[in-house]
């Protein structure tokens, strides 16, 4: 839980990413609604925060959970800047896949104060890394217009086939 690096610069300065660990609940769940906003437009905030600070909370908890957090801190000691959530799952191994673990990213959020300094980027490359040490090969995410840049940059391609979802 205590995984910390340092993940790139901007400017003169580093960008210090850590995983986040108990009593960042709060602050992954603002910049979750600041995201959803930003997508979604207004009213993106609701009753899924109570489930989501629940869930965080257990997740942070434990060092061993298959989702992570990693996050930056807000240079002016008020909150967190930017965080990534990161989650990895058992599938049937294939000859693509020999450990039979995919890995998706959701949930990339810098909050609008702290935007365009790489702490995005340098959040991505530490839940990167961390799939890296786990064993995952897939991962998977979905690109809002303003992500999709970086997760070029990071390696991310658009697969072959119809991404294809239901919502029940």
């Amino acid at each position: 839980m205590s995984e910390q690096s340092t993940a790139g610069t901007t400017g003169d300065d580093e960008v210090r990413v850590r995983r986040a660990g108990p009593g960042d609940e709060a602050e992954v769940v603002r910049l979750r609604e600041l995201m959803s906003s930003t997508l979604f437009g207004p009213g993106a905030e609701g009753p899924w925060t109570g489930e989501a600070m629940a869930r965080l909370a257990r997740w942070l908890a434990d060092p061993d959970a298959a989702t992570a957090v990693f996050v930056v801190d807000a240079p002016d000691g008020a909150g967190l800047a930017a965080s990534v959530i990161g989650t990895y799952s058992e599938r049937l191994p294939s000859a693509r896949n020999p450990a039979g673990l995919s890995g998706y990213v959701y949930g990339v959020s810098t909050d609008p104060r702290w935007q365009r300094r790489g702490f995005s980027r340098a959040a991505m490359t530490a839940l990167l890394d961390w799939f890296d040490r786990c064993g995952v090969v897939r991962i998977d995410l979905h690109a809002s217009e303003f992500g999709e840049g970086l997760y070029r940059k990071l390696g991310f391609a658009e697969t072959r086939g119809a991404a294809l979802s239901a919502h029940r």
